[in-house]
């Protein structure tokens, strides 16, 4: 926990845990946000900002925590699916002069569909001059914080409250291995310990920290061994190579797909992500979307790769998420080159 809040630019203050994954973590954020920022009796009165591109976890968490629908803005996104700062603080301000208490902003470091990081120093300037409880989800991006090359796309996320990061993402471990981390870890005490007599045993001097004090779970299992293990055998500077790989994999497949005539990029490569879709003059919207996603079926059925479908600004895509360390160049753009072969032999089979 003291590395990664330490990669994260955290004060010594800092503490977290580990827990089941980017679910539980902001699900604890949360709470430790509210209790932080509002009085029980108001809490009906808390507002908190989301964006379009905000995780479903989150939407969860703050249902769980007993926020209702309007309680929850969603911040408009800019051209490149970021949280639009500007619009965050007129939110904010309006809400203000409307007796509402803005009290949470859930900014990301690398959304699941396109890899946008939402500009984390402006964000927390918003939520600094109006005091309120910063929160990134950066499950699946943080993890650029080891790479030296990369962590300026992070600029600001030291300045956050709170930081959700899975090491079973981006730092190659299984499934179960998520973790939060706060800049206060006073905070998370103050929200989730309960007095009890028969939970003392932690309390003798000494004794390592009473995790159970810190989030949800009273019965855990020992999460961190696995990425403590991974660390003392390759080693922080192999593991920052590793999610370095990341984006050298995603960029190569860009550059095929800009080789490639009758495909377009919905997204430029970001954070390992790039998306793209068919995008021939000779189709139609609805063509292009089902030929885009028929080639992507085709592909998983060869066997050779899986190119995951989504949906970008309302279209049909294919996304690429590259992570894995023993990808190669020629992986990538083979499989953008196999898209394309299933692309041509479904659209003359359509012709038939």
């Amino acid at each position: 926990i003291r590395w990664m809040a330490d990669a994260a630019g955290f004060p010594e203050t800092a503490g977290g845990l580990f827990m089941g994954g980017g679910s539980a973590a902001n699900l604890t954020a949360v709470v430790a946000a509210r209790d932080a920022k509002l009085q029980p009796e108001k809490r009906l009165d808390g507002t908190v900002y989301v964006s379009a591109e905000t995780h479903s976890s989150a939407l969860r968490a703050l249902a769980v925590a007993g926020f209702l629908p309007g309680q929850i803005r969603r911040v408009a996104p800019d051209e490149a699916f970021r949280m639009d700062t500007d619009d965050l603080a007129r939110l904010v301000e309006a809400d203000l002069a409307g007796g509402r208490r803005p009290f949470l902003v859930v900014a990301t470091a690398g959304t699941t569909n396109v890899g946008a990081v939402d500009p984390l120093d402006r964000i927390a300037a918003v939520c600094e001059r109006r005091g309120l409880w910063l929160h990134v989800d950066g499950a699946f991006g943080a993890s650029a914080l080891l790479s030296p090359a990369r962590r300026a796309l992070l600029k600001g996320v030291e300045r956050a409250d709170s930081l959700a990061w899975d090491a079973h993402k981006w730092l190659f471990q299984t499934y179960g291995c998520g973790a939060l981390i706060v800049r206060d870890r006073r905070r998370l005490e103050q929200a989730f310990r309960v007095e009890t007599d028969y939970l003392r045993d932690g309390d003798l001097p000494g004794a390592a920290p009473n995790f159970w004090d810190l989030g949800l779970e009273t019965s855990r299992p020992a999460r961190a061994l696995k990425l403590w293990l991974t660390l003392q055998t390759m080693g922080t500077e192999a593991v920052a190579a590793a999610v370095e790989h990341g984006f050298r994999l995603a960029a190569w497949a860009e550059d095929e797909i800009r080789r490639t005539p009758g495909w377009g990029l919905v997204t430029p490569a970001s954070m390992a992500i790039v998306t793209f879709r068919l995008n021939d003059g000779g189709l139609s919207a609805e063509q292009a979307d089902a030929l885009t996603l028929e080639a992507g079926r085709r592909l998983e059925r060869s066997g050779f790769a899986f190119v995951g479908a989504t949906r970008v600004a309302g279209r049909a895509a294919l996304r690429i998420c590259a992570l894995h360390p023993d990808a190669t160049e020629r992986d990538m753009r083979e499989t953008i080159r196999r898209l394309d072969a299933e692309a041509r032999a479904s659209r003359k089979e359509l012709a038939r």
